[in-house]
């Protein structure tokens, strides 16, 4: 503990929250506390319970050590100021400057279309228009060549105050990708309809449930969206505007708030991977349903008549 950093104890407390806060969601929605009680569950024993009760401890525990170890450390470690940097150190700021801006630009590329192909969708009619030729591809196309031009064309005009240069790359993309993201809950709020249709129109069980379960990891992704643009949009406004600073001349509060940025950013991202290229495991594990026999076939048409 004596030379570990401030900052690794900020991400232990930082990821003991977030899991304790998923804890609890969980619980509630799988039965509201229920399996808590002493008698919950099939096989229910004190050895059962004994298990259950000691595993739900301890993330409350982790939770206390991790975040006051983190006010300790914070209070007795010294940051060094960005003018203090080596003079090769201070060169590379730039150049990896402009790579973030890039990785930005091209991030926003990918969720506007996202975006904007998925308001498309739900914006389905008779006389709608091919994607090509729509509002939503155009929406697309502009926002994604702003993104591409205007990311690394920030870092090029704030190259010259290296002090600033991420401060305006945070401001302008954590705006880009906020907004949206807010234009996304458009989609997840008007999603549960859509859903409601593709199911009225008799699709197939397995669109149904690829498409309900697009929108449950949706519904995690915004939250993890958010968790990624707003501290970092919180950083740069303070680190522009005034001359008090006082979010970046604090170590825990710069710290948090970019940590809590970055496990947005990465969760939102492997959240997206997951949506781009679901993975079936029925198919993965070789399984092919076999034919139903005469007599279930049978059943299954008397079923139909009867319904």
């Amino acid at each position: 503990m004596s030379t570990a950093s401030p900052t690794a104890y900020l991400l232990w407390a930082i990821l003991s929250v977030l899991f304790l806060g998923f804890l609890i969601y969980h619980l509630w929605s799988y039965d509201k506390f229920k399996c808590l009680h002493w008698s919950a569950g099939r096989q229910p024993g004190a050895f059962k319970r004994v298990m259950t009760y000691s595993y739900l401890a301890s993330v409350p525990l982790l939770v206390i050590y991790s975040i006051a170890t983190t006010a300790i450390k914070f209070k007795e470690v010294i940051p060094k100021p960005l003018n203090n940097y080596a003079s090769p150190n201070r060169h590379w700021i730039v150049p990896l400057g402009f790579v973030f801006s890039f990785a930005w630009g091209l991030e926003l590329i990918t969720h506007l279309e996202e975006l904007a192909f998925w308001m498309y969708l739900l914006h389905q009619r008779p006389q709608k228009a091919e994607w090509f030729e729509s509002w939503e591809y155009r929406m697309w196309y502009m926002g994604s060549m702003i993104a591409f031009i205007g990311m690394p064309l920030t870092a090029l005009v704030a190259r010259r105050d290296v002090i600033t240069l991420d401060a305006y790359i945070f401001l302008v993309g954590s705006s880009g990708s906020t907004g949206t993201t807010l234009l996304f809950l458009y989609v997840l709020w008007n999603f549960p309809k859509f859903l409601k249709h593709v199911k009225a129109e008799g699709a197939d069980p397995t669109v149904v449930v690829r498409l309900t379960t697009f929108y449950q990891l949706n519904l995690a992704r915004v939250v993890f969206r958010f968790l990624f643009t707003v501290p970092l949009l919180i950083v740069a406004v303070d680190g522009i505007v005034g001359s008090v600073h006082r979010i970046n001349r604090s170590v825990f509060w710069t710290d948090f708030l970019l940590m809590i940025a970055g496990i947005g950013c990465f969760v939102s991202t492997t959240i997206t991977l997951l949506i781009f290229f679901p993975r079936s495991f029925t198919k993965e594990a070789g399984y092919k349903p076999k034919p139903p026999t005469s007599i279930a076939a049978h059943a299954n048409s008397r079923n139909g008549m009867h319904n």
